[in-house]
């Protein structure tokens, strides 16, 4: 009865609550008969017990269930209840179950899943995806957004989904009235984080773009950023760079460079990106000549702020 129980996992949480959201709209349940668990937090006996109850009004009603691992805890009687119900699941109820990570099929309740249930895995989009996605995004509101806007908005959130998501919210508010939404909305509402700044600021000084590092050099010592963290920050970009130029010579690919760095693939997209269009030998003397800068300002040399906003317009 594969068609009854469906099971969902990915490690990009909002890309799998979104295709739980279309996958429940689907099936055109009154939202009185959608139902939510968590087993984190609800008895997996109450759980059972609903699943195998009649839904209200002789219609079909939806379950969705998260957290399905803790299951295994259980005792074995357990075990074979839930094992019992995915043979013979209500056909009444559609279940939907949630996971980060598929349970192996060598465990009683991932076998069984494997064995009864249909499994799809939610898999990150490439990078070329995402724009049509953020346009039906706020398309499904009545809402229109430029392409330039799209590129901003996608540079300022790092490819963050959850990030988008709840800066979408702060720009539909802005524009509720005519519905559009355009770059200076994005330039003017979206902030970036340090960690974006500094890979911008990166980026602006390995391509020479003096005027733009400047630019974002002054807006950090606006807001009271220290200049020696500044400093450490781009020298940990520049490595990372150097790093990930070395494991592209050792034939990673993108999504092994974004789990050997613990980084979203967004991230991880320009990151490799950026490596390739940059030779070591740039980057190597990149990173001693800031290392001078950091023993010139420790030592009292220098000025700090006044050090390395020297070396940003000499780069």
């Amino acid at each position: 009865m594969a068609e009854a129980i469906y099971v969902y996992h990915s490690a990009n949480d909002f890309l799998l609550n979104h295709t739980i959201e279309e996958k429940v709209k689907e099936f055109k349940v009154d939202p009185f008969n959608i139902l939510k668990y968590d087993l984190l937090e609800n008895p997996s006996d109450d759980i059972l017990e609903d699943l195998q109850t009649v839904s209200f009004f002789a219609e079909k009603k939806v379950i969705v269930i998260r957290n399905l691992q803790e299951i295994e805890k259980e005792p074995e009687s357990v075990l074979k209840s839930w094992v019992s119900y995915f043979q013979k699941p209500n056909p009444d109820v559609i279940l939907i179950i949630v996971l980060s990570e598929l349970l192996p099929e060598t465990s009683v309740i991932g076998g069984a899943l494997f064995k009864y249930a249909f499994i799809e895995k939610i898999k990150d989009m490439d990078r070329k995806e995402y724009p049509d996605f953020i346009k039906n995004m706020f398309k499904k509101f009545q809402y229109t957004i430029s392409d330039d806007a799209v590129e901003s908005l996608l540079e300022r959130t790092n490819l963050d989904f959850s990030l988008i998501n709840q800066e979408a919210e702060k720009l539909m508010l802005f524009a509720y009235d005519t519905k559009e939404i355009n770059e200076k909305a994005v330039l003017l509402l979206v902030s970036r984080n340090l960690e974006e700044n500094i890979f911008e600021l990166t980026n602006a000084l390995l391509s020479k773009n003096q005027t733009k590092t400047i630019e974002i050099f002054y807006d950090l010592v606006a807001r009271n950023e220290d200049p020696l963290r500044i400093l450490n920050n781009i020298v940990g970009k520049v490595r990372e760079l150097m790093h990930t130029k070395l494991l592209i010579d050792k034939g990673y690919r993108q999504d092994q460079i974004a789990e050997h760095f613990h980084m979203k693939s967004g991230r991880a997209f320009y990151l490799v990106k950026n490596a390739q269009a940059i030779s070591f030998a740039i980057l190597e003397n990149h990173l001693k000549k800031l290392s001078k800068l950091d023993y010139d300002i420790k030592s009292g040399k220098i000025d700090k702020k006044l050090g390395l906003e020297l070396y940003l317009l000499g780069a």
